[in-house]
C-alpha cells in the first residue's frame, strides 16, 4: 500500500505553508502581548478555504478527506507561528463543524455550516465541566427535550473559542441517558 502524498495533496501542503508564512505572522508579538484574537488571519484562512477543508461541497466546503485535511493543517502549522489562531481553527472544525455535520438536522446544517465554512462565524464548544474536565463520558450536564426545544441543566467550566464564538456546540447527556446512569452507576 502506498502512503505517499498525491501530487494534489503535496501542492496543497506547499501552498498552505507559503500562505501561512506570508500572510499569518505579521503583528503576532503585538497581538500576543495584548491578548487579541487574529480575526484578520481567520478571515484570510477562510478565504484560502482552510475552514472548509473537511466539509462537503454541498455546504460550500472543499470536501477533502480527513488525511488531506490533517496534512493541510499540519502544513499551516509549519508556516504560521500564531498557535492561538491554529488552535481556534482546529477547535472550530473538529468540535463545532464536524458535530453539526454528523448530528445536526438538515435545517441546522443549511443554516450554520456555510457561515462556519466561509469564516463569517466562529464555532466553539462547551464540554469541560467541574469535576469531570473534558471527559465526554463523565458529563453531568443534561439536555431534556421539551416540545421543539432542549432545556439544559448543568454547568461548564471552559468554552473553547467562547470569547470569539458566534455558535457554540454544547455537549450534554439526554435526560434518558442521564437517568439511566444515575440508576445504574458504573
Amino acid at each position: 500500500m502506498d502512503f505517499s502524498w498525491s501530487e494534489e495533496q503535496t501542492e496543497l501542503r506547499r501552498a498552505l505553508v507559503k500562505f501561512a508564512r506570508e500572510e499569518l505572522n505579521e503583528g503576532l508579538l503585538e497581538r500576543d502581548k495584548d491578548a487579541i484574537f487574529n480575526r484578520e488571519g481567520w478571515n484570510k484562512c477562510a478565504a484560502m478555504g482552510v475552514q472548509g477543508m473537511p466539509m462537503p461541497q454541498e455546504y460550500d466546503g472543499s470536501g477533502f478527506d480527513q488525511l488531506t485535511t490533517v496534512g493541510g493543517l499540519e502544513s499551516l502549522g509549519y508556516g504560521c507561528k500564531d498557535n492561538g489562531l491554529l488552535f481556534s481553527i482546529n477547535a472550530h472544525m473538529w468540535t463545532a463543524q464536524i458535530p453539526l455535520l454528523a448530528f445536526g438536522n438538515d435545517d441546522q446544517k443549511q443554516r450554520y455550516l456555510p457561515k462556519l465554512i466561509n469564516g463569517e462565524w466562529i464555532g466553539g464548544n462547551a464540554m469541560t465541566e467541574p469535576g469531570s474536565g473534558s471527559d465526554a463520558y463523565s458529563l453531568r450536564t443534561s439536555a431534556e427535550k421539551k416540545g421543539d426545544k432542549y432545556i439544559l441543566n448543568g454547568s461548564k467550566t471552559f468554552v473553547t473559542n467562547g470569547p470569539i464564538a458566534d455558535v457554540v456546540v454544547v455537549f450534554a447527556d439526554s435526560m434518558r441517558e442521564h437517568l439511566q446512569r444515575e440508576q445504574h452507576p458504573g
